[in-house]
């Protein structure tokens, strides 16, 4: 994948990828959009309405961009644009990709590994029962117990959606000073970035009115098309847009050192394209 990620990350991993293992397909989906609007391939009103700058799918460097860029073609809401794009045959192929490099799991195991699940719990429930229908001794009753919660934690553990290989990959990724895709990848828009108690959303340090960062409240977590579920740092200075786009009154990141540099007067406008951090801002785990 070519999103362009080598800042983000180390060779062999892209934002996305490491969007997805950080957070799932709508960690994924936030990160395609967020690079397209840094890009200048969409743009942002105030409202939080997205649209692509031309039509078609030129420019976009992966299926789940191209995606994006077709889907805002006559504009969506940001928070429905990120939810549609999690749920997208774009990003079941990601997910699939990412099983087949085994850093995720597949959807044989998570089955499996729910039936284990239930295999537990009917053994314990099958002891107790066998107490009084059979005359069980209690200890064996309590062993079978002990032995069925090993069991249920045991597969809990193996079917958690990310592996232990995708969980090592994600922490190796050391997010450079200034990338806001990866710091998006890493913390997703409604991350919290800075030191209590001045702590702003990452959508804040980009530069996303108020009224548009709205439409992203969390909500349930976003299910992929197989019905499985995906789970859902610092720095201490960021960048204010004080142009069209990306409202004056979003400049709630308490340094004055970065400013967008290139923002239109359109109001329809993103300041995404040409803005920079003020100040270094590094990244914590991947995890």
């Amino acid at each position: 994948m070519t999103s362009g990620t080598r800042t983000s990350g180390r060779p062999g991993i892209s934002a996305e990828e490491f969007g997805y293992l950080s957070g799932g397909p709508g960690r994924a989906a936030e990160v395609a959009v967020v690079r397209l609007l840094e890009g200048g391939l969409l743009r942002i009103s105030r409202e939080g309405v997205v649209s692509a700058v031309a039509s078609g799918a030129a420019g976009a460097g992966t299926p789940l961009e191209a995606y994006v860029l077709g889907a805002a073609r006559t504009g969506r809401m940001l928070g429905d644009l990120v939810k549609s794009t999690a749920t997208s045959e774009a990003a079941s192929s990601l997910r699939l990709h990412l099983v087949e490099r085994g850093l995720v799991v597949s959807d044989s195991r998570r089955k499996a590994m729910s039936r284990i699940q239930v295999l537990g719990l009917v053994v314990a429930l099958a002891g107790f029962a066998s107490v009084g229908l059979f005359h069980l001794h209690i200890g064996i009753a309590i062993g079978l117990l002990v032995l069925a919660l090993l069991i249920r934690w045991f597969a809990r553990r193996l079917r958690r959606p990310v592996r232990r290989a995708g969980r090592r990959e994600a922490r190796r990724v050391a997010v450079a000073p200034g990338d806001r895709v990866g710091m998006v990848a890493q913390m997703g828009l409604l991350g919290r970035i800075g030191q209590f108690p001045r702590q702003y959303h990452v959508w804040e340090m980009l530069g996303i009115a108020p009224s548009a960062g709205a439409t992203l409240r969390k909500g349930k977590r976003p299910r992929t098309n197989d019905g499985g579920t995906m789970y859902a740092s610092s720095c201490s200075s960021c960048s204010s847009c004080s142009g069209g786009g990306c409202g004056a009154d979003n400049s709630g990141c308490g340094s004055s050192g970065g400013s967008c540099g290139s923002s239109s007067g359109d109001s329809g406008s993103s300041c995404s394209s040409g803005s920079s951090c003020g100040s270094s801002c590094g990244g914590g785990g991947g995890d």
